[in-house]
């Protein structure tokens, strides 16, 4: 009877131990739980901060990087190109939309489909331009320069090889400009100056040459 009662006594204090232990346990594992919560949250806190900071820096790369390649079809709208060297550049297509052009080096350079909504081209060089189906009406050209039916008229520009039928070219200076193969049928060239000129191979039936040096 006493060995039972000691035996009873033991099994309880063993059962005690082990309650003991796993309560032990059991805080143990939700402060580790507690810890990685917090741990995890702090992370998924600090996240959208360098994620943002991220993409401003991104976003802030892009538009140098953007103002810098003149390309074939390049979005340079509101870009600042004061003085900038684009000679034989393939601008074909671009969006210059207000884009400041003064004093850029164009020469050779092509501007076809190109956009020059509100451009300032003030004192920019054009020799040997290629263009036409120029979209918009630039704010400011290079003195004696137009765009007449999506074409940059001017002296010196390249005009190889297009149909300029029926425009009305009256007083425009054309000096040194290449019309080579250009097809001039019913031109107005009306106080025109050809001054240099190539007019080699071009249609001119019909053109008006009154006045024109």
């Amino acid at each position: 009877m006493v060995g039972s009662l000691k035996g009873g006594a033991s099994v309880r204090k063993y059962g005690s131990v082990v309650v003991v232990l796993m309560a032990i346990g059991a805080f143990a594992l939700g402060s580790c739980s507690s810890g990685d919560g917090d741990s995890a949250a702090s992370s998924t806190t600090d996240k959208p901060t360098t994620t943002v900071s991220r993409e401003a820096a991104a976003s802030a790369t892009d538009v140098a990087a953007v103002c810098d390649q003149a390309n074939p079809g390049q979005d340079l709208h509101g870009c600042d190109l004061t003085n900038a060297d684009l000679t034989y550049r393939d601008l074909t297509g671009a969006n210059l939309t207000g884009a400041n052009l003064t004093g850029a080096h164009l020469e050779n350079a092509t501007l076809t489909d190109a956009d020059l909504t509100d451009a300032t081209l003030t004192g920019a060089t054009l020799t040997g331009l290629r263009s036409g189906g120029i979209i918009g009406t630039p704010t400011v050209l290079p003195s004696g320069y137009q765009i007449t039916s999506g074409y940059l008229i001017g002296a010196g520009v390249n005009l190889t090889g297009t149909n300029l039928t029926d425009f009305n070219l009256t007083g425009v200076n054309l000096s040194g400009a290449d019309l080579h193969n250009a097809n001039l049928t019913t031109l107005n060239f009306t106080d025109a100056i050809l001054t240099g000129a190539d007019l080699g191979g071009t249609t001119l039936s019909g053109v008006i040459w009154s006045n024109t040096t």
